[in-house]
């Protein structure tokens, strides 16, 4: 069992895991059940810079596409720190209720926050919701620099420690929200398959899968000053006019450099696949793939061995052969165009037929 879920059972009874333990917890992904690459029944998907669809259930990856190769990750980079806090909660060094002073160095965060005063203190748990569901970079770089002692550097390094033991391949976390860096070097990267990998390790935690799978909720006391209602931009989630049948997570990003990301949580009849993808030029394009994704993937799900053959013995569409200048003009005769002299010669000497023949049509 996952020492963070052990501590869980004992310590948090009124939150057991999201889902049953599974003594599989960490081992490799399956990839030999996998369609590589684009999938011609999903157009959606060549416009994904990269991507993977893994059934937990069996771990069974169903598609990958640069599954292992390093994508910066933008705000996805929450989950980790979610992840962090949330461990050293059920290891008794907080509760959800620890207060936490706002710094200065956190209100002057930008981009997507909760505009948080350095006059204000809020509890840790209300810091985690609006980072998850707000996506919240202010409460996300306090919740580190907390947690830090003060050194945001110092979370970061834990952020990393960590995903080298969840075996998170090619991944690098050089901040705690995702914001970019000043070059591409210092972007928060990883690949679909670390974020695979961490996603199955959040799912252990019902309280972040909560706050994960929530649609709306607010922040601050209501008529307290800077009370305001903070909205998931998972818009696959139920409530949602796009919501995707089972979604209950997990978590979206967006920076220039990394195009529109997510890492996506679904469930139906028991079986649990986790779809990743990143580099998508436009929100919904990447939504409509990924809804469209999960409906292929659990259709696969139950038999990924014969769905991979039934793919692999479709007929391939046979490439067209260059034509030579014979057959080019072949062409343009059919269609219309002006014989050369030579060509004029051979019809004549053809035999004539009976009918009464017809003007010469003008090239088009």
């Amino acid at each position: 069992m996952p020492p963070s879920q052990a501590v869980e059972a004992v310590q948090n009874p009124v939150s057991p895991p999201a889902i049953p333990y599974d003594p599989h917890f960490g081992e490799p992904f399956d990839y030999r059940y996998a369609v590589q690459g684009n999938i011609p029944a999903l157009p959606g998907s060549a416009s994904a810079s990269s991507g993977i669809l893994v059934d937990l259930s069996t771990r069974n990856v169903l598609w990958a596409k640069n599954a292992r190769n390093a994508y910066p990750i933008a705000s996805m980079t929450k989950i980790m720190t979610c992840l962090l806090a949330y461990e050293d909660i059920l290891a008794g060094k907080y509760t959800l209720d620890t207060q936490v002073k706002v710094t200065a160095a956190a209100s002057r965060i930008g981009g997507s926050q909760v505009y948080l005063d350095p006059r204000e203190t809020f509890k840790l748990g209300d810091l985690m919701k609006a980072t998850s569901i707000k996506s919240a970079n202010d409460a996300a770089y306090l919740i580190a620099e907390f947690i830090g002692g003060g050194n945001v550097q110092s979370f970061v390094d834990r952020m990393n420690a960590r995903a080298r033991e969840l075996k998170m391949v090619n991944t690098r976390f050089c901040n705690p929200n995702g914001l970019p860096g000043k070059t591409a070097k210092q972007d928060n990267v990883s690949s679909p398959e670390g974020m695979a990998r961490l996603a199955e390790a959040t799912l252990c935690h019902k309280q972040l899968m909560d706050w994960a799978s929530t649609r709306l909720d607010t922040f601050r006391e209501k008529g307290q000053k800077g009370y305001m209602m903070i909205k998931n931009h998972n818009y696959l989630l139920p409530g949602s006019s796009e919501a995707a049948t089972g979604v209950d997570g997990l978590k979206t990003g967006f920076i220039n450099r990394s195009g529109f990301c997510l890492t996506a949580t679904c469930l139906r009849d028991g079986r649990r696949l986790v779809a990743v993808v990143t580099g998508y030029p436009h929100r919904r394009d990447r939504d409509m793939f990924v809804r469209r994704l999960l409906d292929w993937g659990y259709a696969r799900a139950a038999d990924p061995a014969a769905a991979l053959k039934r793919d692999r013995t479709l007929p391939a569409a046979k490439p067209q052969p260059k034509k030579t200048p014979l057959q080019k003009k072949a062409v343009q005769k059919k269609q219309g165009q002006k014989s050369s002299p030579q060509k004029k010669q051979v019809q004549k000497k053809a035999p004539a037929k009976k009918a009464q023949p017809q003007k010469r049509k003008k090239a088009n």
